[in-house]
């Protein structure tokens, strides 16, 4: 039993931490859809998606390896350069990617807001960097200490800088920058991690990272298209104010996520120290029967108040969104399914398993929202969203099996998705009845 009170362990503290600096922005959602008309959200909803295209690819997804070669370097007590490595080259890539600028700048966004572009990208790299360092070195408390304290210093300076100062976009980009250079000194000093500084570059461990972390470039590329590429088109075809509405959207399956995010790291360290033991296919088997059981069963209570909810939690110029979260919600439901699998691809260091089925998903949801967006309009991305994670985690269930030869209750899944997808369908159909009726 050793191995599942780890992981409940783990779960847990990593729950303290995600719960605080995932959870805090949906807890203000109301002050931003109240100080933010839609078309001001819509706008730093693209600037945040920008970033999280350009961190995997211009810091060549370096952060990945770092928190993969230093549980390496831990389990097998060995001391390498991996810190200074990594910070290094991603300075150096960052420097690179200034060159940019002169394309960004054509967009009017990125010539408004072009300088907090820039600092937000290169600390979300910092930070990333630290904070997966102290994670593969099992430093835990510090992990979680540290997401807890960016979440409170990111809601006290939007309160003071967004309802005090009243500076729109602005306020929320300078919280982050605040927020993410305190947390990262945090880390720094806290941990001694000038401790683990070289001021050199091992080339050959570099070499190493970079061959686990480039593949894994194209994969973050496929994530990031069905993630938020929904957002640009979504803006080329509505405008910023109905991307701002599907932001808001997507707030409520972000907060799955995040509660999976809390459970996933923890599995996967529990998968990577078990991958290759006798008992793992039993173990793997036995924690994704209950996590999915538990999934569906939250998306129907969801399901059943997300009308009621949003009418009294967002800002009126935002209630419509509600129609837009059931199956977004289901689309995170299956990103989280496919994210379990996905673990067996890291275990096992064959990462091009997941740039396989993540480019089957991009692809997908590229092609349906483009050939439904004139007619279905926002609700488009949120069923290209679902239709694209369902994908990639059929494809990776049946992919994987050539790494772990994992048992899937197939009628339970099949049963419990049906139920539920039931329960959307009528719920979306009884409102448009309801609506049609009024007009008449």
């Amino acid at each position: 039993m050793t191995q599942y009170k780890k992981l409940a362990v783990n779960t847990f503290f990593f729950a303290l931490g995600n719960v605080g600096s995932k959870g805090v922005q949906f807890l203000m959602l109301p002050m931003f859809t109240r100080y933010m008309v839609p078309a001001e959200y819509g706008k730093l909803d693209v600037i945040n998606t920008t970033v999280s295209l350009m961190v995997p690819i211009l810091s060549f997804q370096i952060i990945e390896a770092i928190f993969r070669f230093a549980v390496e370097c831990r389990v097998q007590q060995r001391n390498r350069n991996i810190l200074s490595t990594a910070l290094i080259f991603s300075t150096m890539s960052f420097l690179f990617s200034i060159f940019l600028y002169p394309v960004l700048r054509n967009l009017s966004i990125f010539a408004d807001y072009g300088i907090y572009f820039y600092v937000i990208f290169f600390l979300t790299i910092l930070n990333g960097i630290v904070k997966q360092y102290i994670r593969g070195l099992e430093k835990i408390k510090l992990y979680v200490v540290s997401d807890i304290f960016y979440s409170v210093i990111f809601a006290l300076s939007n309160f003071l800088l967004l309802v005090v100062f009243k500076l729109g976009i602005k306020a929320y980009l300078l919280s982050n920058v605040i927020s993410l250079m305190c947390a990262t000194l945090l880390i720094f000093f806290a941990a001694q991690l000038y401790k683990h500084m070289y001021l050199k570059i091992d080339r050959q461990l570099l070499k190493e990272m970079l061959s686990y972390s480039v593949p894994l470039i194209p994969n973050g590329i496929m994530w990031w298209i069905v993630n938020v590429s929904d957002r640009y088109i979504i803006t080329y075809f509505l405008g910023y104010e109905a991307t701002g509405v599907y932001s808001v959207a997507a707030r409520f399956p972000a907060l799955l996520t995040v509660f999976f995010g809390i459970f996933f790291q923890a599995w996967q360290l529990s998968a990577m120290e078990e991958y290759g033991k006798e008992n793992y296919t039993s173990f793997f088997s036995s924690v994704f029967s209950v996590v999915s059981s538990i999934m569906f069963l939250v998306s129907s209570v969801l399901f059943s108040i997300i009308k009621p909810f949003m009418g009294i939690y967002v800002g009126r110029s935002y209630v419509e969104s509600w129609k837009y979260v059931p199956l977004l919600f289901l689309g995170a439901v299956f990103n989280s399914f496919a994210g379990f699998y996905g673990v067996n691809y890291t275990a096992s260091k064959k990462t091009i398993g997941a740039f396989f089925t993540s480019m089957i998903a991009a692809a997908i949801k590229i092609l349906t929202i483009l050939l439904l967006i004139k007619s279905w309009r926002i609700q488009a991305a949120s069923f290209s969203t679902m239709l694209a994670y369902l994908t990639m985690w059929i494809v990776r269930v049946y992919h994987t099996k050539r790494l772990v030869n994992v048992y899937l209750e197939k009628d339970h899944l099949i049963v419990s998705f049906a139920l539920v997808l039931t329960q959307v369908v009528l719920l979306l159909f009884l409102n448009a009845r309801f609506y049609a009726i009024q007009a008449l």
